[in-house]
């Protein structure tokens, strides 16, 4: 999968169901400028950190599967979270710790064993 195809596809799977959410609402949760989300779906290539991150998102929306309506997959990224310690998920997929405790988290839900 392309880069530019990889943001579509987060764009998209965090939109409401019915479109995308735009560029720099993409760019606001990454930390970016819109510019920059735009130019990377025209083909430019990102620094490895940022494509990390992205593919970290792209793996918690398919953890969140059915658990998680699509249009309160954004606000679940973005609001701080009691099991987490009160931070953000979004936030935390930057390390690998960080994806480790989001991705913990939703397999446990989903699997019944944290309620």
């Amino acid at each position: 999968m392309t880069f530019a195809h990889l943001v579509r596809s987060v764009r998209g799977l965090l939109g409401d169901g019915a479109k995308p959410i735009s560029q720099q609402r993409l760019s606001d949760l990454l930390g970016v400028s819109w510019s920059t989300v735009a130019r990377w779906e025209g083909g430019q290539a990102p620094d490895a950190n940022v494509r990390v991150r992205l593919e970290r998102v792209l793996l918690v929306i398919e953890l969140l599967g059915e658990m998680v309506r699509p249009e309160h997959r954004l606000p679940f990224l973005e609001q701080r979270n009691p099991q987490l310690l009160r931070l953000r998920p979004i936030d935390l997929l930057a390390t690998d710790e960080g994806f480790e405790a989001v991705s913990e988290l939703l397999e446990g839900v989903a699997s019944g064993a944290f309620g």
